[in-house]
């Protein structure tokens, strides 16, 4: 059984109602072109049966986003050309919870997760580094483990992602899952300011920390530069809470260099 500890309903409810229409092959190449690919989908039942319970939904969508979804946080590479409303596939640990405006404090129901940042991380050396760091903006409504979360400021210069979190927050309530508006409306270069001092007060201050895994659909993706990496922002369909990797077993007495590598090991994205 999963542990959810998120679960957007309204993209619940939006992409299986995609799917459950009995799609033709054209209209189905259209509704996935954000995965990137073209598939066939079905689902059988007569129109007698009873309506799935979102476990179910969530399981039938999931099955067909593990055979379609082919970007990853672990694998860099797969990560470069998203765009706005592509699918991404994320674990790792993360640092998550409410997140108030800069300014005034403003509590809008915004729940954000921002993956950690790797300790083995090349720019240390001043060498590229293809590690990816990402923010996950949604709604407080959706989260599902019931524990208190206070309320933390997103971070200085960070308003811009906060006031188009709130804009989202707002749409699903309706269950509107299209994109904010502010996404069209401000410069890109502005976006990315705002998007790396969320990430960088929600990956080093926030509360809660925790291993994560689900899907995501994404909003923004700002390339990697000098000193500084790729940074996707996203928001969930679902997150579920998890046990991370085990290392891997080696024979024999290990040196402390590697006794070193292998915890760093333990907080990197798997590749």
């Amino acid at each position: 059984m999963r542990e959810l500890q998120y679960l957007s309903t309204a993209k619940l409810d939006d992409f299986y109602e995609q799917l459950r229409r009995g799609l033709t092959d054209r209209s189905v190449e259209t509704e996935v072109g954000a995965l990137g690919v073209s598939a066939r989908v079905a689902f059988g039942g007569s129109g007698g049966t009873a309506a799935p319970t979102p476990a179910e939904r969530l399981e039938q969508i999931l099955g067909h986003l593990r055979k379609q979804c082919w970007a990853r946080t672990w694998e860099p590479a797969a990560c470069g050309h998203l765009g706005v409303g592509a699918w991404l596939e994320f674990r790792g640990f993360f640092r998550y919870g409410p997140a108030a405006s800069d300014v005034g404090l403003r509590d809008a129901g915004v729940f954000s997760y921002a993956s950690v940042e790797d300790g083995g991380c090349r720019h240390r050396d001043e060498e590229f580094c293809s590690n990816i760091e990402v923010v996950l903006c949604g709604s407080m409504q959706h989260v599902r483990d019931h524990r208190e979360h206070p309320p933390t400021r997103m971070g200085s210069g960070s308003d811009w992602l906060h006031a188009m979190a709130a804009d989202l927050v707002a749409r699903e309530m309706h269950g509107d899952t299209t994109p904010p508006a502010l996404l069209a409306s401000t410069s890109p270069n502005d976006q990315e300011f705002a998007a790396r001092s969320a990430y960088s007060m929600i990956s080093h201050f926030y509360p809660t920390p925790g291993y994560l895994s689900g899907h995501a659909r994404v909003l923004c993706n700002f390339p990697p530069g000098q000193l500084r990496h790729r940074l996707i922002v996203a928001t969930p369909l679902y997150v579920e809470s998890g046990s991370q990797p085990a290392p891997t077993v080696t024979n024999g007495p290990m040196s402390p260099t590697r006794r070193l590598e292998r915890r760093w090991r333990w907080l990197r994205f798997r590749r």
